[in-house]
């Protein structure tokens, strides 16, 4: 019963006591959280840590929490500031860590399935955009996650990143001419290997 109740309908009855509807926003978004402080950390030990903090925040404060739109804006926001706030605290604004494999992201084949070059080529390409958008600038790559792995609204961004709609409309956009000038060059290369 419970996974057919909306977000706020979830938080609404955790706040009336019932534990059950914490089981099922756990469920629905251990792992979009934990993905999204994954991708901005770049570090699994601490995508982890954020990823439980941030329900244990959501436990704390479950008393003030009111609906002011969807609820996964929230949730993010409250991600948001602890990834931020872990990384001022290491000072890994100038120094960001780089992860070869993202083990949550394992290609899984079956059979009948693609050819060994296709999946290769596949690989490839996954990494290649990998490197390129953790090479963006913090904010550019922060804004990019939420959009275009979480999908979520230029005005749910605003709010998580505390900026103005502009603000993150330009980030976005310089993160994907960004990533289009980086991967030009790869995907000419990718196009004269196909013919």
């Amino acid at each position: 019963m419970m996974q057919h109740l909306a977000d706020d309908e979830l938080m609404r009855k955790y706040q009336e006591g019932e534990v059950l509807a914490m089981d099922e926003l756990l469920r629905r978004y251990r792992n979009p959280i934990y993905h999204f402080a994954y991708r901005v950390c770049l570090n699994i030990q601490e995508a982890q840590d954020v990823t439980q903090e941030v329900f244990l925040r959501v436990h704390q404060y479950k008393d003030s929490y009111m609906p002011q739109g969807k609820f996964s804006p929230w949730l993010f926001s409250i991600a948001h500031n602890l990834c931020v706030s872990r990384l001022r605290r290491r000072k890994w604004w100038a120094l960001w860590p780089r992860m070869q494999d993202d083990p949550d992201e394992l290609v899984e084949v079956e059979s009948p399935g693609p050819s060994p070059d296709v999946v290769v080529q596949d690989n490839e390409a996954a990494s290649r955009v990998k490197e390129c958008i953790q090479a963006l600038p913090f904010l550019q790559r922060e804004a990019l996650i939420l959009r275009e792995y979480q999908n979520l609204e230029y005005q749910e961004i605003a709010r998580i990143l505390k900026k103005s709609l502009n603000t993150v409309k330009t980030l976005i956009h310089r993160a994907r001419q960004t990533l289009k000038a980086k991967l030009a060059r790869y995907i000419v290369e990718f196009r004269g290997g196909l013919e």
